[in-house]
């Protein structure tokens, strides 16, 4: 077994607090830094690496330890974190300050938290001789807090080629995910008549049906039924704009949607909700509707019976001692550029909750941490 010493243990704090003192917010990213850092800190443990470009200042990292067999394990985390306003933070967030137990930082959880338990378990494997029957890929990406194209030019730089499962350190709270929802954003445009403001009547006002559309879309998605295994179908109302004067009768209104679906059918259904609710409301305002969707992302759902899954619930369970339940994440993850293209199994497991993600004073529980090293130990050792 590898040692899990406190050694290890704050070895790892220092490398997380480091990551979290470089800052990579995304736009515009500038991953280039803490990618030379990445790369460095591998150098030093005898683990080559490979810079894969994106643009200007802005790179992905894939490392490789050697196994004896044919075939590779992929532990995939990002480089990049969301922006900070630092007016709204309480604590330095590019310090890394621990108190009571947590660490906080933009990035804490979301989630160089996982990329330094990616790196220390590499570190530990090279330093301790650790005998591999697959090899270990490191793959550490750049944006993937906006487009996921870090995750995409890895899987078609061909370096990944031969993975036969991808784990993903990205932040479950101790939950254990074997997918994700599908990612859905859908823009819903309300056409009308332009006026002056003085004379409404005049003009049809799109801002009135888009507004009653949200509402009842709102409502019905809260009766979205749940599925065992899959959640359910998740909405937020995104963006609303509408009009370009306030003394002008807006002639234009357009929402934004992000829905998270659990399955093609849920796709299907939704989409057929928002056109359907769009009509009814355009119709009586005597307005014209129409969407388009900007994004999809289909849902990635691992098989339950897949070795490498199973493995690693089992070594969830040793560690935690409770068996994990068959879940999905909520979210989505760099996976969506890489399944599709290898059509391997996924699992989405690392330090932190993502209910801090995105969040002013962001933290981790450095418990978390420690249970995400000891998980990942006893999975790469069988």
């Amino acid at each position: 077994m590898l040692t899990l010493d406190e050694k290890v243990r704050q070895e790892t704090v220092k490398l997380l607090q480091a990551l979290v003192r470089i800052r990579s917010g995304n736009p515009p990213g500038n991953e280039d830094e803490i990618a030379a850092y990445v790369k460095d800190f591998l150098a030093q443990n005898g683990i080559d690496t490979t810079l894969i470009p994106l643009q200007e200042g802005r790179s992905s990292v894939v490392a490789r330890i050697a196994g004896s067999e044919p075939g590779s394990i992929v532990l995939c985390g990002h480089l990049d974190t969301v922006n900070v306003n630092e007016e709204k933070w309480s604590v330095p967030p590019f310090e890394g300050r621990i108190e009571d137990g947590k660490i906080y930082g933009r990035g804490t959880a979301d989630m160089k938290g996982g990329v330094a338990v990616i790196l220390e378990i590499a570190k530990l494997i090279t330093q301790e001789g650790e005998s591999l029957n697959k090899s270990l890929v490191l793959v550490l990406t750049a944006d993937e807090e906006w487009t996921y194209r870090g995750a995409a030019s890895v899987a078609q730089s061909g370096l990944i080629d031969d993975a036969e499962f991808l784990l993903i350190t990205e932040p479950t709270g101790g939950q254990t995910y074997i997918g994700q929802k599908g990612e859905l954003w859908v823009e819903a445009t309300f056409s009308g008549k332009a006026a002056h403001g003085a004379v409404p009547e005049l003009g049809v006002n799109t801002i009135l049906p888009a507004a009653a559309f949200c509402l009842e879309l709102a409502a019905a998605a809260e009766g979205f039924k749940e599925q065992e295994g899959r959640g359910r179908t998740s909405l937020n109302i995104g963006q609303f704009n509408g009009g370009w004067q306030v003394n002008v009768v807006p002639d234009t209104a357009r929402v934004k949607l992000d829905l998270r679906v659990i399955s093609k059918e849920e796709k299907a259904r939704v989409l057929n909700l928002v056109q359907g609710l769009g009509n009814k409301a355009a119709t009586h305002a005597g307005a014209r509707f129409s969407s388009k969707v900007l994004n999809y992302k289909a849902p990635i759902v691992s098989d339950l019976h897949n070795p490498y899954v199973r493995n690693f619930l089992r070594a969830v369970a040793k560690v935690t001692g409770s068996v994990p339940k068959e879940e999905i994440a909520p979210y989505s993850t760099d996976a969506v550029a890489i399944i599709p293209k290898l059509g391997i199994p996924v699992v989405i497991y690392g330090p932190g909750s993502i209910a801090q993600a995105h969040q002013p004073d962001e933290y981790l529980d450095l418990s978390s941490l420690y249970e995400a090293l000891d998980v990942f130990a006893r999975f790469l050792q069988g």
